[in-house]
């Protein structure tokens, strides 16, 4: 009997193509595996490309920050000035990033380089809507309550000097109803009364009591007050409570 009878060669790869295909796969995995831990740990590549980039001029000559008010130029040029001549396609973006982001006034930046030689610096600054009165120093504070530096007085363009526990969280909001009355240039002092209510001082060193839910209300019923009186008058109020806005009381010097 043939005992070769039913048998059969059973190829699980026919295509010896397919398997050198394979293999070399394989063998380029190896080889740029091997490429990155071997050279670039090594910082060689680094090397390489900062030699071709000051071959061909592709290094980091000149630096364009856009125009800003509070944010110090210099100390952002220091940071930047750091990475001269170096390879504009080395530059640690993220880094430069993070440090002028540390700088007081910056609220954002934005990073791009022109692929030659030049890096451009967007800096956004935090707008102050008020100076916050804490520890018996004036800080400036943003629309959202952060605080964003100390008050220095040649910046200082009439802002409202707030005063209270949690006062910056609510003063945007205070703000956004005083700008629609005739007292919003008229206020120097905002005083939050026990984290529920407002007091105002005049620029006239006059002192609002205001009501707790009607403040626009009470502020221009301040209006139509005043217009009642003479300047000889107005100096000699001290104090008018608003918190009633079906009538004021008057308190005088």
């Amino acid at each position: 009997m043939n005992s070769n009878i039913n048998k059969r060669k059973i190829r699980f790869f026919t295509n010896r193509k397919f398997l050198k295909f394979i293999a070399i796969c394989i063998f380029l995995c190896l080889f740029f595996v091997y490429f990155y831990h071997v050279l670039i740990k090594s910082d060689k590549v680094y090397t390489i490309i900062q030699k071709i980039s000051e071959t061909y001029n592709y290094q980091l000559r000149n630096v364009e920050i856009n125009s800003i008010q509070r944010v110090n130029k210099f100390e952002v040029n220091n940071i930047v000035n750091k990475h001269l001549n170096q390879s504009i396609f080395l530059l640690p973006l993220k880094e430069i990033s993070n440090s002028i982001s540390q700088l007081s006034w910056v609220k954002d930046v934005n990073l791009s380089t022109n692929f030659n030689n030049k890096l451009i610096v967007e800096i956004f600054e935090y707008k102050p809507i008020g100076l916050l009165f804490y520890n018996n120093q004036f800080f400036y504070f943003s629309k959202d309550g952060k605080i964003i530096d100390k008050f220095r007085e040649e910046t200082n363009k009439n802002l409202i000097i707030f005063y209270g526990n949690q006062v910056s969280k609510v003063a945007y909001n205070f703000l956004n109803i005083i700008n629609k009355t005739e007292t919003v240039n008229m206020i120097k002092e905002g005083y939050y009364i026990n984290e529920r209510r407002w007091d105002v001082k005049l620029h006239n060193n006059i002192v609002l009591n205001l009501s707790e839910i009607n403040i626009e209300e009470s502020l221009k019923n301040y209006i139509k007050l005043i217009k009642k009186f003479n300047n000889s008058d107005i100096i000699k109020i001290k104090n008018i409570d608003l918190r009633d806005i079906e009538k004021a009381i008057i308190s005088f010097k």
